[in-house]
């Protein structure tokens, strides 16, 4: 080979280790960033339970007080013609 072809070659060695330097570095970057994202879209999550939990604890005793209520009122309405019953024997 003569010298023309061994320093093209070399500086196309050299180029393509650049470009590959180039290409982990922006590799390694990418990992780091994705991994901050993630950590900061599961951060916000978290924050946002620990803020909302005491408001959703209370929405949810009224939520079963509320239930309770309902379902004492339709066991109610089942009884209720017996009661208008003796009613109208106690009017008559």
């Amino acid at each position: 080979m003569d010298a023309d072809k061994i320093s093209e070659l070399l500086e196309l060695t050299k180029e393509n280790n650049r470009i590959l330097r180039s290409m982990h570095r922006r590799m390694l970057w990418s990992q780091i960033l994705t991994y901050f994202y993630w950590l900061i879209i599961l951060g916000v999550a978290g924050w946002s339970y620990y803020i909302v939990q005491p408001y959703m604890g209370k929405y949810w005793s009224m939520f079963q007080a509320l239930s309770a209520q309902i379902s004492g009122l339709e066991s109610g309405s089942m009884s209720l013609p017996g009661e208008l019953g003796g009613l109208l024997e106690k009017l008559k």
